[in-house]
């Protein structure tokens, strides 16, 4: 890692920059990285999904948030890197503007700082926010393309992981046509009086298109770049093969590579005006701006009609969550099974051998891939939020496994579940800490799932009734409560977090999953994937509604800490899995 960052640092004094920002993301502005692509992994060791690092020629920091403190510590090289977390609420590009106009601050006048980026690796709306919070500062921007890093590290070829092919999915299973997305694009078109749509968010393509991607590891998306005319989808992929099967699927897409759409863009000129396309500034990279501007071309940046519409779900596409979801369940209860036999009869299982067991399990139930890294925590380790597993971490009776994990089946959208759970035989017992641990957690678990909020209400209510029973006892999770879940794993809208400000909505699937973790003791954190429906009993309202429904473990459940409400959920919380997953789970239901 030494010998990397000067290498960097070389490049860096030849392009005539005194610092250099290194973002977390790539090129597509995703957040799930292939690690042999991630010029941040490369540079920094810190495998974390977010993640951005700041190098200077003689110093290096990493920023990150709550749930990757501890796991800064274990990956970072402490002689080379310094580890910046961040509170709750502070972005990561906020702490680097923060250290940036600290380090501009101790130059005497009139010098100036320079400070090299990639315009690719923001999107138009951050790096607007990110040069706002600089501005005053003596800071002199370099665009840098390709970057230090880039330079120092040579070529890399993209990664791909499983069949590396795209798969149509059954358009039945997902409520909409490819031509009836292009209609409602089209008619938002003419409503702005714009030409076209650019279209550069993987998941956005993936959803316009009604195709997955076997591609990149942990996600169902693939490589590549779209625009949306008023009449057709016009679509470049990057690296998967676009087979005849795929291009009899979709007839009516326009496959093409990315010097035909800017041929398209500029085609669009008439009647001697410019014509306008449209961008998403949250989703659009400002480089990917740049060359759309240098065509000639009037950009129009405005929220896409995308957004909203792939994140709330047609009838078909949530019943296709709630099928994969349900199989997902199944998964984890046998999982946990898996493990307590094995522990059991003496056998020696790691963290990273139970997280590769679980990928098997997946498979053999018809994944066609994970959602994100199996989070697999025993003991202490459950400290660590993201914890990566570790080989060395041996699993023993009479401690707690935290289980984060989440797939892919055939129609491509993620699943996402937390259970923590006792590993343990009929001789042992949870100790009176950890069952308060696991309870307190369930309590705000199930305060989120019945919650019952106004229409409009956001995602920082929900949040807050979550919290509600820790706070009451002074405790607290540093990490949001929720997140959106569609084709990505993570997708906004909806944000169920303290500083949400986007409504909730029916359609939208969201999880539940907070937590409380105790350096040097461990951790407990309970998911759920849930939705909201109109409250028919209070008209105005919605109410939350779970739609995973894993076994709790009983065991770890003190009842003495549960109110009437929240023990007549657990009850009905239990049945429902029970009916729902069979007599393989009635054993760890939490039904007494």
């Amino acid at each position: 890692m030494a010998g990397r960052l000067e290498r960097v640092r070389a490049a860096m004094r030849a392009r005539g920059v005194d610092a250099f920002v290194v973002r977390g993301t790539d090129a597509y502005l995703s957040e799930y990285v292939p690690e042999a692509e991630s010029a941040r992994v490369w540079l920094t060791g810190f495998t974390g999904s977010l993640g951005d690092a700041l190098v200077t020629l003689d110093r290096a920091w990493l920023f990150v948030d709550g749930r990757y403190h501890l796991q800064a510590d274990r990956e970072l090289d402490p002689g080379l890197w310094t580890a910046v977390k961040n509170p709750l609420g502070l972005a990561n590009e906020t702490a680097t503007a923060h250290q940036i106009i600290e380090l501009a601050g101790a130059l005497a006048e009139p010098q100036t700082l320079a400070v090299g980026y990639e315009p690719g690796r923001y999107s138009v709306n951050g790096w607007n926010s990110f040069r706002h919070e600089l501005a005053g500062a003596p800071v002199r921007w370099v665009a840098l393309d390709p970057s230090p890093v880039a330079e120092a590290r040579g070529p890399v070829a993209p990664t791909v992981a499983g069949s590396g092919q795209l798969r149509a999915v059954d358009e039945s299973s997902l409520g909409r046509t490819v031509d009836e997305k292009v209609a409602l694009v089209a008619a938002w078109l003419a409503a702005k009086r714009a030409d076209a749509l650019v279209v550069a968010k993987l998941d956005e393509l993936a959803w316009l298109a009604n195709l997955r991607g076997e591609e990149m590891p942990y996600q169902a998306t693939f490589r590549g770049l779209g625009v949306v005319t008023r009449d057709a989808l016009h679509l470049s992929v990057h690296v998967a093969p676009v087979t005849y099967a795929v291009r009899a699927a979709r007839p009516t897409v326009r496959f093409c590579d990315d010097d035909a759409l800017a041929a398209l863009l500029t085609s669009l000129r008439a009647d001697g005006r410019k014509a306008r396309v449209a961008l998403d500034p949250a989703s659009v990279s400002a480089g990917q701006r740049d060359r759309v501007e240098a065509l000639g071309l009037e950009v129009l940046a405005v929220a896409s009609p995308v957004v909203a519409a792939k994140a709330k779900k047609t009838a078909a596409e949530l019943a296709a969550m709630k099928r994969a979801m349900g199989r997902a369940d199944g998964v984890v209860a046998d999982a946990q099974a898996w493990l307590t036999d094995r522990v059991q009869r003496g056998e020696r299982v790691t963290e990273a051998g139970f997280a590769e067991q679980v990928e098997r399990m997946f498979r053999a139930a018809g994944a066609v891939g994970l959602s994100f890294r199996v989070i697999s925590a025993f003991g202490a380790n459950g400290a660590s939020v993201h914890h990566p597993p570790s080989d060395e971490a041996v699993v023993r009776a009479g401690e707690l496994m935290l289980l984060d994990t989440g797939c892919y089946f055939e129609e491509g959208f993620a699943t996402d579940l937390t259970r923590t759970f006792f590993v343990g035989g009929p001789g042992d017992e949870p100790t009176a800490a950890q069952r308060r641990l696991y309870t307190m957690t369930l309590k705000a678990a199930i305060a989120g799932m019945t919650a019952r909020v106004p229409k409009g209400a956001s995602g920082a209510q929900i949040d807050g009734i979550t919290r509600r029973p820790l706070w009451r006892e002074g405790l607290d999770y540093a990490h949001g409560t929720g997140h959106g879940v569609g084709i990505n794993v993570h997708e906004a809208p909806p944000s169920i977090g303290k500083t949400a400000t986007t409504s909730v909505e029916p359609g939208h699937v969201f999880s539940i999953e907070p937590g409380l973790y105790v350096e040097g003791v461990g951790g407990v954190r309970i998911e759920n994937l849930c939705t909201v429906r109109d409250d028919d009993t209070h008209p105005g309202f919605l109410r939350v509604e779970p739609l995973t429904f894993a076994p709790l473990d009983a065991r770890l459940i003190d009842r003495t800490l549960l109110d009437d409400s929240e023990a007549e959920f657990v009850r009905w919380y239990g049945e429902i899995g029970a009916a729902r997953m069979g007599e393989r789970v009635t054993a760890r239901a939490a039904v007494e």
